[in-house]
Parts: C-alpha cells; sequence; structure tokens
C-alpha cells in the first residue's frame, strides 16, 4: 500500500492510500467520490478502448496507427485548427499541445478560460494575493465562499481547509469563521456552525454587493439602512465586521461568480476591494482561491504563460503567436474554424446548443479515455491512458502548487498517453 496523489478533481489530495500489484487496483482507501470516480473509470463500461473512425455515419475500428495518420491529414489539410480541452491531462501533454497549434497554424485554448483564467486576466489590472492549502489551514480564520458549491465541485476541501488544525491554528474549526455568499442553499450551507453568516444574495447582485462594500471601505459605521442585493443592515455589518477584523481571511471565488453580470468587470472589482482592504489592514490580510473542476486547469495556464507569455487563447501563424481578442467561445460562436481536436474534456455537453451546432458541423478528433456527448459524433477518437493512474505527469493544484502525478498500473491494450499520442501526431505532420 502507498500514498498517491489523487486526479480526481484540482484540489489533487496526496493523501490517497492505494492498495495495487501493479496489475491492478485491489482498494483505494481515503478518496472522495470524484477520486473514486476516478478510479471507477479503469474499468467503466464508457471506457474508450479502441481508436474509432467515422464511416458512412457510424464509428468504427481502426488501429493506433490508422487513427493517428487519419488525424494528423485532418490537421494537415487544416487552415484555420481549433485545440481545446487539455485541463485533464498533465503539464507535458499540454506542452506538446501548444507545440502543435504551432505547426499548424492553430487556435489552442483550455477550459479555463470560461473559469479561473478570467480572474488572471483581471489580475493584470488589479493585482492579486494569492495563498495556499496549507496556508490556509496554518494561519485562516475566516473563509468566505463566494459563488461556489464546495462540498460537491470539490468534496474534500471544506474538510481540509476549515476542519483541518493547522500550526498556527491548533483549534481548527472552532476558531474558523465561514461565510457563504450564494442565491441557491447548496449542499455547503449545511457545515455551517453558530458563529458562520449564510448570505442569500439576490441572483446577479453579486456586482452590487461588491460596490457597496467598496463604498462603505470597509467601515461597518457607515452601512446604509437600506439593504443590498437582498441583503439587510445586519448581514452588511456581519460581513464588514469580519473582513475589517480577521487576521488572515480567505475569498474562495467559484464558477457562480464568473458568469457573465452585465458588462462590469465584477471580478475586477472583487479584487480592487480586496486590495483596499489590505492596505486598510494594520494586521493580517485577504488573500484569494480559485476553485477550478479539472484537475489540471491551472497546469495550462503555467504552461501557456512560461512558453508563450499568454495564460490561454493562443493563436499562432508561421511559428509565432500573434495578439488576439479571440476565445474559443468566440471562435466557435463565428465559425472562425475548420477542424477540431478535442483533448479530454466534452464540450458537446458543456457549451450551448448553438455552439455545439456549430462546432460538430466541422471535423472532430477527440482524445480521450471515456464515451460522451462529443465521442456521439466526433469523426476520430483516440482513447488515451487515465492521467495519475496509468501514467504520471505534473500537475498544479487548484492553488497553483505542483503536484507530480504516479503511476500505478499499466493502461489496458498498449493505449498510450495524452502526451504520446500528440507526440505521434506531430512526428506525421513535420
Amino acid at each position: 500500500m502507498k500514498r498517491i496523489p489523487c486526479s480526481g478533481c484540482s484540489l489533487l489530495c496526496d493523501d490517497i492510500i492505494v492498495r495495487s500489484d501493479g496489475l491492478f487496483v485491489d482498494e483505494v482507501i481515503g478518496a472522495c467520490l470524484k477520486g473514486k470516480e476516478r478510479f471507477d473509470q479503469i474499468n467503466a463500461k464508457n471506457r474508450i478502448l479502441t481508436p474509432l473512425i467515422r464511416e458512412n455515419g457510424e464509428l468504427k475500428k481502426i488501429s493506433f496507427e490508422g487513427a493517428i495518420n487519419q488525424a494528423s491529414k485532418i490537421l494537415n489539410n487544416s487552415k484555420k485548427a481549433i485545440l481545446y480541452g487539455f485541463s485533464n491531462v498533465t503539464c507535458e501533454a499540454q506542452l506538446k499541445g501548444i507545440e502543435l497549434a504551432k505547426l499548424v497554424n492553430g487556435f489552442i485554448d483550455s477550459n479555463s478560460t470560461i473559469c479561473q483564467g478570467k480572474v488572471l486576466n483581471a489580475a493584470k489590472n488589479t493585482g492579486i494575493t494569492l495563498t495556499t492549502i496549507t496556508e490556509i489551514i496554518n494561519k485562516a480564520d475566516l473563509l468566505i465562499i463566494w459563488g461556489a458549491n464546495a462540498a460537491e465541485s470539490i468534496p474534500r476541501l471544506l474538510n481540509k481547509v476549515l476542519f483541518s488544525r493547522g500550526k498556527f491554528r491548533m483549534t481548527g474549526r472552532e476558531i474558523r469563521t465561514l461565510i457563504i455568499i450564494d442565491p441557491v442553499k447548496t449542499a455547503s450551507f449545511g457545515v455551517m456552525g453558530v458563529r458562520d453568516v449564510a448570505l442569500r444574495i439576490e441572483p446577479n447582485k453579486d456586482l452590487d454587493l461588491i460596490r457597496a462594500l467598496k463604498e462603505e471601505c470597509c467601515s461597518a459605521d457607515s452601512i446604509p439602512e437600506k439593504g443590498v442585493a437582498g441583503l439587510d443592515k445586519d448581514d452588511m455589518k456581519r460581513i464588514l465586521l469580519n473582513l475589517t477584523g480577521t487576521e488572515n481571511g480567505v475569498i474562495i471565488i467559484g464558477q457562480g461568480l464568473l458568469k457573465p453580470q452585465s458588462n462590469a468587470k465584477i471580478i475586477e472589482e472583487l479584487l480592487e476591494l480586496v486590495q483596499m482592504i489590505n492596505l486598510k489592514q494594520e494586521k493580517g490580510r485577504i488573500s484569494v482561491l480559485m476553485v477550478g473542476g479539472h484537475y489540471n486547469m491551472a497546469g495550462f495556464e503555467h504552461i501557456a504563460l512560461s512558453t508563450c507569455g499568454k495564460n490561454h487563447s493562443l493563436q499562432f501563424s508561421n511559428n509565432k503567436l500573434l495578439e488576439t481578442q479571440d476565445t474559443i467561445i468566440s471562435k466557435i460562436e463565428n465559425n472562425d474554424f475548420d477542424s477540431s481536436l478535442i483533448v479530454g474534456t466534452d464540450p458537446i455537453s458543456h457549451l450551448p446548443y448553438q455552439l455545439s451546432k456549430n462546432l460538430a458541423s466541422k471535423p472532430i478528433i477527440l482524445i480521450d479515455n471515456k464515451r460522451s456527448a462529443t465521442s456521439e459524433i466526433a469523426d476520430i477518437i483516440i482513447p488515451s491512458a487515465i492521467s495519475g493512474i496509468e501514467c504520471g505527469g505534473l500537475a498544479f493544484r487548484l492553488d497553483h502548487v505542483p503536484i507530480e502525478l504516479k503511476k500505478i498500473i499499466n493502461p489496458p491494450s498498449n493505449i498510450l498517453t495524452d502526451e504520446e499520442i500528440i507526440k505521434k501526431i506531430i512526428k506525421k505532420l513535420t
């Protein structure tokens, strides 16, 4: 039995215990439902084990070499190829993905473009104070979960940051205050205690609350009599007192705060609020933690920044990065592509109908290990090994800490890793 990092979600828990003889995974201890699902995928019914190609509207088996040849042919004939996903693969595969995008003069983007990438983009203008899971455990006395259902999206996050006893917070949960800001009563509300604050904000009113807090400049003495965004005066006073009185507070930003809410830059204003609080604080500070779902979403940000100087939405021409305002969404919306390579994600399920329809109208190459809505319409499907179980590699945790994934067993049927598949495509094109 040995401890291994779990690639079930972006928390990348490194305390999962696995018993294996090198051929099979016999027992998994300590994994949450997402982690268990990741290990169950080894023998799942929807596991893809052979390459497939669409002929006359039906998917038929093809050899690995044949699938790679056909994928290379599509990309070679494309003038406007798009590459998307890369949040459920290792950093090594992400690096090869960018290399492939350069080679085909393509456009590459990750899932982070509609998630935590928005926060990092806003930080270019405002600055950002980040933190780590370890620092939260050791120092935090205030946790604000804003627009995230952490209990279900990242199941062990609250267990780690709320209940763990740290080096400087030996009493753990007893001294930590939890504030949840959400229009919906989610499962996360179930962990709240008597000292915690539940704020049921009106839908799409987050910006109003942020601006009200900025106007008050964290002064609890000048709270307006009238409520803000569905919160009364007492609610406002509670949140202001906690923000100004904390020694080490953390705002956990979820997807609910990243959705479009008018034309204003809501994340920039939230980061400005954090900076205002930190400037006024004589002791203590407020930090930010971004909740990303896919296990290596943060990894693509680091790989793209280190190699290209931009964290996502990379457009190449003649092996050079071009300045562009496009994202994967605008590319698909405007039909500004002629083929797509999808790696480790399911855009047909995740994107709105019209975008999915546009994507399906052009040839799709899919690299993934399980069946999905995208695999049902893809023209070429190349199965891949499960990262963190059947192959190792580097990944970045949601707090941007690098974690080395471990290989436990060999993949079935000589299935290749994502990195190896992309390497073979690159070799065919050069």
